[in-house]
């Protein structure tokens, strides 16, 4: 017995056949869509976490030069630990081992985060900064504070000194911003503008070395 496919039967088979696989070619778009997708949204999360998230650019804008007739930015809280100006090879104390606490570290890390460029500053303990930097004649130095400014001590007992960097002037005390050897890794005080030694016995004011 032969049966007969009547013409209407094979055109509905045509068509279900032509559903069906334009229901699979969508199917594959819209995998293929998510899958191109997925990469953008690691890149943009790999992103953040290599540190563009608000956080990290501000301290990136910290690291910028300051551009000649903008507001001084002081520094009230610490350097982040990414912050090649502190924490790098980059920082000569830093690489001598000599890195945070340590008040030349900081203090050249500071000219550095301010300037854009590698200071020329003493090498050696805190003590030698102002009178190595009158020898080679690197930058401007004085008495009177300026923002930005390197506050230079040494020790009546010869030991090895202290530099601060001025963040803050008011009408009869300053801002300073430091770290101690062995001891705070960052931290202010405020100061007397009439001395910046605070009192303290046996530290000698030098003075300051204009970044």
């Amino acid at each position: 017995m032969v049966i007969k496919i009547r013409p209407a039967v094979y055109v509905i088979a045509v068509l279900l056949l032509v559903f069906a696989v334009a229901a699979a070619a969508m199917s594959k778009g819209e995998t293929a869509d998510t899958a191109e997708a997925e990469p953008t949204e690691t890149r943009a999360e790999e992103t953040y976490a290599a540190g563009t998230g608000d956080s990290a650019q501000r301290e990136a804008e910290m690291t910028e030069p300051q551009a000649e007739g903008t507001a001084f930015v002081p520094r009230l809280s610490a350097p982040s630990f990414d912050n090649a100006c502190y924490y790098s090879s980059d920082n000569i104390f830093y690489a001598a081992g000599y890195g945070m606490p340590n008040c030349t570290c900081y203090a050249w890390g500071r000219a550095y985060e301010l300037s854009g460029e590698k200071p020329s500053l003493s090498p050696y303990d805190a003590c030698t900064w102002f009178d190595y930097n009158k020898e080679n004649g690197a930058y401007d130095y004085g008495s009177e504070p300026r923002e930005g400014a390197i506050a230079c001590f040494e020790y009546s007992d010869g030991g090895s000194g202290h530099v601060a960097v001025v963040e803050e002037i008011g009408e009869d005390s300053l801002v300073l911003s430091n770290s101690a050897y062995c001891g705070t890794e960052f931290y202010t005080e405020s100061v007397p503008a009439d001395d910046p030694s605070n009192g303290r016995d046996g530290w000698v004011f030098q003075g300051y070395i204009y970044i």
